[in-house]
């Protein structure tokens, strides 16, 4: 009951501030970049303030109970709420433990484009990667065999960025991007082409290898070509001319 009238509570002040013409913009915006999002329309930095307004009564819920309302916040689909969802995630991480996990998984149920996606990688899932490897790997392999498209697309873009480029995690990226590389979501792919280009940051060589033989597998080009973008010159032109094999 708490939790209901305080996500009540969000939602009202949000319906108060609400600019129809800046929402159906934002919208629109949204929808050319492919983000499956509604917006109340409010501006920055009155969305900034109304999160500052509430972050003292979130401070106050049980852990579990924030959760629950990270939930109750991104199922709405609304950005704004999501805003809120994600400020509450980001200030407890410090408590997340792989004991929690089973939560996480069921907030990453809500996911349903892939800015919140990747916000979700490199804001909850990288961190967590780096403070409990293990664990974090097992959680990313569930995902990974997901049914969602989202949680498949988390799996492996916790691999972008300084996770990537570390090197550290070659082995576990290059084994869930591979069990992906026959994915038919447009999106997934290219969670999977961006994954391997910053890995390749961090381990070249092998990633590169790798890269060759997925050309010579006849592999979606939306994967492999995203995966070398850093590539110049010739390296460019000798991946690039790499052509399936014939069975």
């Amino acid at each position: 009951m708490i939790l209901d009238d305080l996500h009540k509570g969000i939602v009202a002040q949000l319906e108060k501030r609400a600019d129809p013409v800046a929402a159906s913009r934002n919208t629109e915006r949204a929808e050319r970049f492919n983000i499956n999002h509604k917006y109340y329309g409010l501006t920055g930095d009155v969305l900034r303030d109304l999160i500052a307004q509430h972050e003292g009564q979130f401070s106050r819920l049980e852990l579990t109970e924030r959760f629950h309302l990270v939930q109750m916040l991104y199922s709405s689909g609304m950005a704004e709420q999501v805003a809120f969802g994600d400020t509450i995630l980001v200030n407890s991480l410090n408590e997340i433990e792989p004991s929690h996990f089973e939560y996480l998984d069921e907030i990453t149920d809500c996911l349903s484009n892939w800015g919140d996606t990747d916000w979700f990688a490199s804001r909850i899932t990288q961190p967590l990667l780096l403070k409990f490897p293990r664990e974090t790997l097992s959680f990313l392999r569930s995902l990974n065999d997901s049914g969602n498209m989202w949680k498949r697309r988390l799996s492996v873009v916790t691999f972008t960025r300084k996770i990537g480029e570390s090197g550290e995690f070659t082995e576990e990226a290059l084994g869930l991007c591979n069990n992906l590389i026959w994915n038919t979501e447009d999106l997934v792919r290219k969670g999977v082409g961006w994954a391997l280009k910053d890995t390749m940051r961090g381990d070249k060589n092998r990633v590169l290898g790798y890269v060759r033989s997925l050309r010579e597998k006849g592999v979606s080009s939306v994967i492999t070509l995203y995966a070398i973008r850093d590539l110049k010159g010739e390296e460019r032109k000798e991946i690039l001319a790499v052509k399936q094999k014939k069975v």
